[in-house]
């Protein structure tokens, strides 16, 4: 059997490494379906996942700040309001009253 000269064939063509380069990346894109995944990955996934940790940020530190503060501030003022109306119901409808008069009476000038 003539070995050599099958060897010296194969040897001789340096197109061939070109073409095998095309063959190997379109095998690779089409083994990898295009490389549909990974696009979907990095674009899709990660943007929502980024999205959902942004929201997630803002929904934990500025909604609930804000609601815990207003708890915690009607709570310091309901006590400040025990210990300044003495008990009667009168010193507490004036408490509220005035605060209330003072309140619009501070908006109405904030809005001329």
């Amino acid at each position: 059997m003539n070995l050599d000269l099958i060897n010296s064939f194969a040897k001789k063509v340096p197109k061939r490494t070109f073409w095998d380069k095309i063959i190997n990346k379109v095998y690779n894109w089409s083994y990898n379906r295009g490389y549909i995944d990974a696009f979907y990955e990095t674009s899709l996934t990660k943007g929502i996942r980024r999205l959902a940790e942004l929201t997630h940020f803002f929904d934990e530190r500025v909604i609930d700040g804000i609601t815990n503060g207003v708890g915690v501030m009607s709570f310091f003022i309901g006590e400040s309001i025990k210990y300044v109306g003495g008990g009667r119901i009168s010193s507490y409808l004036f408490l509220y009253l005035s605060s209330v008069s003072i309140l619009l009476l501070i908006s109405y000038f904030l809005n001329q």
